[in-house]
């Protein structure tokens, strides 16, 4: 932690070093969990996506290859971070809100080890879907760092994504129409 005035960044911090990342992958999913990504597809315009919840790591790698992933929800998600960082920069500054956006960056880097232990007890040893999904988690912690400099409610898009993946899930997101969680 640094010396500077605790920010909504540092809640987050702690956060992702309580998270449980990658933990519940394959399980079923709960109805709480359904819930949550219905929030999360909803936000971005998608409220009636079929939900696929996968059970193996394998059936996740071969999602996350496939070409028809929604860009309309990848530009979405896109708009909104600039929309947040935007809004954040007024309200922070360019350099405060950059160093809490890094100080996001290297406590998520941790996560790769969450994602290979993952991997590893599913019986697969695969370097890259583990920085796959690494990165896929680090992306949501920066997306909700943005959300908190913000100050946005613990309802928004990116607060309910990061949720899922700080309780042991990967949301792959859309993809063929289908929104896939492991």
């Amino acid at each position: 932690m640094s010396d500077a005035v605790p920010t909504a960044i540092d809640g987050l911090l702690a956060e992702i070093a309580a998270g449980v990342w990658f933990a519940a992958c394959g399980e079923t999913l709960t109805a709480g969990e359904r819930h949550e990504i219905r929030r999360l597809a909803a936000a971005l315009g998608f409220a009636a996506v079929p939900i696929v919840a996968l059970d193996a790591w394998q059936a996740a790698a071969q999602v996350a290859q496939r070409p028809d992933w929604s860009r309309e929800w990848w530009e979405r998600e896109a708009a909104e971070a600039a929309r947040l960082r935007t809004f954040a920069t007024a309200a922070l500054g360019a350099d405060p809100l950059m160093t809490g956006l890094s100080r996001i960056a290297l406590a998520a880097s941790s996560l790769v080890g969450a994602a290979a232990l993952s991997l590893a007890r599913g019986g697969i040893a695969d370097e890259a879907l583990e920085r796959v999904a690494a990165g896929a988690a680090a992306h949501a912690c920066h997306q909700a760092g943005l959300a908190r400099e913000a100050a946005q409610p613990a309802d928004h898009v990116f607060a309910v994504k990061f949720r899922l993946y700080a309780a042991g899930r990967w949301p792959l997101g859309i993809v063929g129409g289908q929104f896939f969680v492991l």
